[in-house]
C-alpha cells in the first residue's frame, strides 16, 4: 500500500529521526494536550526558525453577537441608579456665581495649583514674586523633580507647557514664545483674560470696550498694562521682552473674542489690534539706547512733523510678465520687502510686477516727535525720533500735539548713514502701538459710566459756577 506524501516526508526528514527532537517539536507545536498537530506543511516554517501561526479556539470567550445579546440591555435598577450621597441633585437650589465670585474662585484655584507646582519643584521661585522666603528644601525638591522627569517625562512636558509657562527651559523669551506650545497657552490665557476680567464694581471691562469699539467700527482694543499684570503676570513679564510676538498672539485672541460676540464683524475689519496703555516705565527720548532695541517702550514728546497717509503693501501678489501667472500672496514686513525668486509655472526668474487688484494695502504714516521744551537741559539741543503709525493710528495726532507714545523700538538699515559715517550704522524708529494726547488725558474714552453720570448731574446744577470757584 503506497504511503501518503506527508508520511514519506516525515520518514525522509533527517531532522525528525531523533526521538528527542521529535518530542520537543511536538511540544512546541501542540497548543493543548488533547489536540492534534497543525497541518504538516506549516512545519517547515517552524524548522527554519519562524513560529507557525497556531489555530486557537476561544472556548470561554464572550459572545458579543448572538442569542444572548439582549441580556446586556435588560434593566437593573440597582446598577442604573447613582448613589445620592455626595451628589448635587437637580432639584436642589444652587445659586449662580457672580462674575466677581467666579474670578475669586479661579484666583484661589490658580494659587493652589501654583503652590502645588512649587512643592514639586517645577516652578522657578522669585521670578515674579517676592523671593524672601527661605528655600530650605531645595535639594529635596530638585531630587524629586529629577526623579519625576525620568519616570514620566512626557506627562511633565504636558504639565509644564500649561502651569510653568515662565520656565523658559534655557531659551530666550523671544525663542520661547515662538514655540507652538507656549504660543497656544499664551493665546488661551489672554483670551480668558478678555472674557473674565472685571473691575472693582463687578462689571466686565472688555465686554463694554468691545461693544463700544464695534459701535464705532474701530479695530483697536485698549488693554491696561496694570490690569494685565494683576491678572496674568507671566504675560506682562513676556510682553516688554518680546512685544512683536506677543502682540501678534494678542491680536489673534482678541479677534476670536470679538467674533464670538459679533460674528459678522469680520465684514468691517479682518484684524483687531491690541493697544497697550499705562506701561509703568517712561523713557526719555534722550535715554534710548541699544538695550531698548526690539523692546516695548513708552516715551513722550511733541509732534513736529507728519507725512500724509500712504498705502503700504500688506499682502502683495505679483504677476509673471512671461506667463501671466499670479504669484503670492507674500506677507510684507517693516524691515524688508519680500519678492518671489522664480515663477513656479514657467520656472523663469521674472520680471514680476505687482498685481494692483489683488494686493492688500494698509494705512501708513510717519511722524517725528521731539523732546518737550521743558525737559531739555540748558545749552542742549532737543532730541527727536521718527515713529511709524499703521492701521487706525494714522491721523491720531497732528504737529504741535504733546503725546505719550507706546511702541516697539526698531532699527533698520540706512544706506545714507553708512555713506556719511563710513561704517555700518542703523537708523532707529518706533513702531507705534498706542498714542495718548497729554492735553486731553482724561478723554471720553477713559471715562467710566459713573463719571459720565456725575458730569451730567453737575451740568444740571444751577450753582455749578459757585461750586467751581
Amino acid at each position: 500500500m503506497a504511503s501518503s506524501p506527508a508520511r514519506r516526508r516525515q520518514s525522509n526528514d533527517p531532522l525528525t529521526s531523533s526521538p528527542g527532537r521529535s518530542s520537543r517539536r511536538t511540544d512546541a507545536l501542540t497548543s493543548s494536550p488533547g489536540r492534534d498537530l497543525p497541518p504538516f506543511e506549516d512545519e517547515s516554517e517552524g524548522l527554519l526558525g519562524t513560529e507557525a501561526p497556531l489555530e486557537e479556539e476561544e472556548e470561554d470567550g464572550e459572545e458579543l453577537i448572538g442569542d444572548g445579546m439582549e441580556r446586556d440591555y435588560r434593566a437593573i435598577p440597582e446598577l442604573d441608579t447613582y448613589e445620592a450621597d455626595g451628589l448635587a441633585l437637580d432639584d436642589e437650589d444652587v445659586e449662580e456665581l457672580t462674575a466677581s465670585q467666579r474670578e475669586a474662585a479661579e484666583r484661589a484655584m490658580r494659587q493652589r495649583d501654583r503652590e502645588a507646582g512649587r512643592g514639586l519643584g517645577r516652578m522657578r521661585r522669585g521670578l515674579l514674586y517676592d523671593s524672601d522666603e527661605e528655600d530650605e528644601d531645595r535639594p529635596t525638591r530638585k531630587r524629586r523633580h529629577v526623579e519625576r522627569a525620568t519616570e514620566d517625562g512626557e506627562e511633565d512636558e504636558m504639565i509644564e507647557s500649561i502651569e510653568n509657562l515662565e520656565d523658559l527651559k534655557g531659551h530666550s523669551v523671544r525663542e520661547w514664545v515662538s514655540m507652538a506650545g507656549p504660543r497656544l497657552e499664551i493665546h488661551h490665557r489672554f483670551k480668558n483674560f478678555l472674557r473674565t476680567h472685571v473691575d472693582s464694581h463687578g462689571h466686565n471691562v472688555f465686554k463694554e470696550r468691545i461693544s463700544d469699539m464695534c459701535k464705532e467700527n474701530r479695530e483697536s482694543l485698549v488693554v491696561n498694562y496694570e490690569d494685565l499684570a494683576a491678572r496674568e503676570h507671566v504675560l506682562a513679564y513676556f510682553l516688554p521682552e518680546a512685544p512683536a510676538e506677543l502682540l501678534q498672539i494678542f491680536d489673534e485672541a482678541a479677534l476670536e473674542v470679538v467674533l464670538a460676540m459679533y460674528p459678522k464683524y469680520d465684514r468691517i475689519t479682518s484684524h483687531i489690534h491690541v493697544r497697550i496703555s499705562h506701561l509703568p516705565l517712561v523713557e526719555e527720548l534722550r535715554s534710548l539706547r541699544q538695550l531698548h532695541l526690539n523692546q516695548l517702550i513708552r516715551t513722550s514728546g511733541v509732534v513736529t512733523s507728519c507725512t500724509g497717509v500712504l498705502p503700504q503693501l500688506s499682502m502683495v501678489k505679483y504677476n509673471c510678465n512671461k506667463c501671466s501667472f499670479v504669484l503670492g500672496p507674500f506677507a510684507q514686513s517693516q524691515n524688508q520687502e519680500v519678492k518671489p525668486g522664480s515663477c513656479p509655472e514657467c520656472q523663469s526668474a521674472g520680471p514680476f510686477e505687482v498685481n494692483m487688484e489683488e494686493t492688500i494695502y494698509q494705512n501708513y504714516q510717519r511722524i517725528r516727535i521731539q523732546e518737550s521744551p521743558g525737559k531739555v537741559a540748558a545749552g542742549r539741543l532737543p532730541r527727536s525720533k521718527d515713529a511709524i503709525l499703521l492701521a487706525d493710528l494714522v491721523d491720531s495726532c497732528k504737529p504741535g500735539d504733546e503725546i505719550e507714545l507706546t511702541g516697539i523700538y526698531h532699527n533698520n538699515y540706512d544706506g545714507s548713514l553708512n555713506t556719511a559715517n563710513g561704517f555700518p550704522v542703523f537708523a532707529t524708529v518706533i513702531l507705534a502701538n498706542h498714542i495718548a494726547k497729554k492735553d486731553n488725558k482724561v478723554a471720553v474714552g477713559e471715562l467710566t459710566d459713573e463719571d459720565v453720570k456725575m458730569i451730567i448731574s453737575l451740568s444740571k446744577d444751577q450753582q455749578i459756577g459757585e461750586k467751581a470757584s
